[in-house]
């Protein structure tokens, strides 16, 4: 890779003509397509295919290979993978992603900086495609907001508008990639280095390379489904219960015996008011129960050393770990990684915002804010600075 992969990368996209990102945000963010012709311009990706293939031969990767058969259908195949399997291939009808590029190769989180149009908190991952002429992964939609980069050589993307009806179709496959039995494009263009396109969730697309050397850059926003939501605070509430009132159950005393087998409206009334206590959540229930779920993560492994708060050594935020803030005042709850904190308004900001903290920095701090950054050091949100 490029030693200046992060050199003089821009600090906003170069919207269209008539466009800026207030706009975006009110007129397409999460409602419709946007195709942005050279967004980046004189974009020259930093990660050329053969890096990309060398990060998925490592071990602690997520990559992913699709390969289309003959007959039309798609394998979907998990990594790391072994050197030689890229040596079988051939030269069509595969396609490599590798996620989180930019937790594995640190250097290339500056090219997210253009895309912060929304808090972090929703910043997903940097996916990295690769594909030999001719090759896709077949048309499919997603359940999340995407910038779509064309890093090198050229992806024609193709799109189908009419969502709902996408919607209704049975899927050729469930899982990782949601394929479509039928895909009736109504736009197309051909992308080259430094265009984008914008898709909102559920937009039904398919890309296919034309010609070497295709990379794309897939910058994703994650948003919790509702279900996931329900989930959540379902798990917490069950928690609660657990841990405050362990004994406490259904109950039916002063009723009758009434006729046999029967669930009569008393019994359902009695449950309904069982779930309405249970499930009373005051505001500081629901700031909590939100830091934790839109900062969950992989946590990341906690590492030995001991006190590393005195021994003078600058301190980053993990490139795995998921920071988020809120509160009034000059006090404030910190969420990492699903766990909450109370800290400080600057240790908040200085964490979510820089990443970073100088050792000089650190001692400036007052206890309680020491001892936050003491347990994010132990939990691994916290690691060793060596970047300079």
């Amino acid at each position: 890779m490029s030693t200046d992969a992060a050199a003089n990368v821009p600090s906003a996209l170069h919207w269209p003509d008539g466009l800026d990102e207030a706009g975006f945000l009110a007129r397409y963010w999460q409602r419709a397509p946007l195709l942005l012709p050279q967004a980046l311009p004189g974009f020259r990706t930093p990660l050329p295919p053969e890096e990309l293939a060398g990060l998925a031969l490592e071990p602690d990767t997520t990559p992913r290979l699709i390969r289309r058969a003959t007959d039309g259908a798609y394998t979907l195949e998990h990594g790391p993978f072994e050197e030689r399997l890229f040596e079988t291939l051939g030269a069509r009808d595969w396609s490599l992603l590798v996620t989180d590029v930019e937790k594995h190769l640190p250097e290339l989180a500056a090219w997210l900086a253009p895309f912060r149009v929304v808090p972090d908190w929703r910043l997903d991952d940097l996916m990295v495609s690769y594909a030999p002429d001719g090759a896709s992964v077949g048309a499919h939609v997603d359940e999340y907001d995407v910038f779509l980069l064309q890093a090198s050589g050229t992806r024609r993307w193709s799109i189908e508008r009419d969502a709902d009806r996408a919607d209704a179709r049975a899927h050729v496959a469930e899982g990782d990639i949601r394929l479509l039995a039928e895909f009736a494009p109504t736009d197309s263009w051909d992308l080259e280095p430094g265009d984008i396109l914008y898709l909102p969730p559920g937009v039904p697309h398919h890309g296919v390379a034309v010609g070497d050397d295709c990379t794309t850059w897939s910058i994703g926003f994650r948003a919790p489904s509702a279900a996931d939501i329900v989930m959540h605070v379902a798990e917490r509430i069950a928690e609660r219960l657990a841990a405050r009132l362990p004994q406490s159950r259904l109950r039916d005393a002063g009723r009758g015996r009434g006729a046999s087998g029967e669930i009569d409206a008393a019994t359902v009334d009695a449950v309904a008011a069982l779930w309405h206590e249970a499930a009373a959540l005051d505001r500081e229930d629901l700031i909590a129960l939100s830091g934790e779920l839109l900062t969950r993560s992989d946590t990341p492994e906690p590492l030995p050393d001991g006190d590393t708060l005195a021994d003078g050594a600058d301190l980053r935020v993990s490139p795995f770990a998921r920071l988020a803030w809120t509160g009034h005042g000059e006090r404030v709850q910190l969420f990492a990684d699903g766990e909450r904190s109370s800290c400080s308004r600057e240790l908040a900001r200085r964490l979510c915002d820089e990443r970073r903290l100088e050792s000089g920095t650190i001692t400036a701090f007052g206890p309680g804010d020491r001892a936050v950054l003491r347990a994010l050091r132990e939990r691994g949100v916290l690691v060793p600075d060596e970047s300079r």
